[in-house]
């Protein structure tokens, strides 16, 4: 192997050791504090009487609980994706994985309801609104964490980030979501959330060609 093989291959591996964030002199929890604060915030005020009615501690079920870990891997994923992608590739497709777990969950639930009950609740509300807003939010905070990283694979890192941002999104809106039917979920929040993906991979896909 020649010199100039030798010192490329030890600069990729080096950028592969490196944690992005620690190299940029980040720290994972100092990124996550403004969410912490924000979760703090929405839980405290609802116990106060005028908020209460609008925001609401979310239940852990049907499906709060898996878009939690969904949104907090996403991000453990999102802060250490960097070029080569390949020394961490036994995780960073596990996002896409539990996403779709989310979505085929929530149509095996829709589907026993349907089989199971005689009249089906069809509120779509204005949630597909709130995850258009939020959407776009937590996209541009996945972005600044993507740049501290630089990673090769476009694709990747767009998918990655459409989970990232959308996960999230779910995440909040059910601190204001008070239906939790599985129509509801699926045809408001679901399926809306389907969208955005698609809407965002492609556009996230051109975007990150650094």
């Amino acid at each position: 192997m020649s010199r100039k093989e030798q010192t490329t291959e030890s600069l990729i591996r080096r950028m592969a050791e490196e944690p992005p964030i620690l190299k940029h002199e980040w720290n994972r929890f100092l990124i996550l504090a403004p969410i912490f604060v924000i979760v703090i915030f929405l839980y405290l005020i609802t116990f106060h009487p005028f908020t209460n009615r609008w925001i609401h501690i979310p239940s852990l079920l049907p499906d709060f609980l898996w878009i939690s870990c969904v949104s907090f891997y996403s991000f453990w994923v999102l802060s250490k994706l960097r070029f080569p992608e390949e020394s961490f590739s036994k995780s960073v497709r596990f996002p896409l994985i539990f996403a779709s777990f989310w979505i085929l969950y929530s149509v095996c639930i829709f589907g026993w309801d349907s089989i199971l009950e005689e009249k089906i609740q069809t509120h779509i509300g204005k949630c597909w609104i709130v995850l258009s807003i939020l959407n776009p939010l937590f996209a541009g905070y996945g972005i600044l964490i993507l740049r501290t990283g630089k990673p090769g694979n476009p694709i990747l890192a767009a998918a990655i980030l459409s989970i990232f941002s959308l996960a999230f999104a779910n995440f909040f809106l059910k601190f204001f979501c008070i239906d939790q039917s599985s129509f509801h979920i699926l045809f408001s929040h679901v399926c809306t959330s389907l969208t955005l993906f698609l809407f965002s991979f492609f556009t996230f896909k051109n975007i990150l060609k650094w």
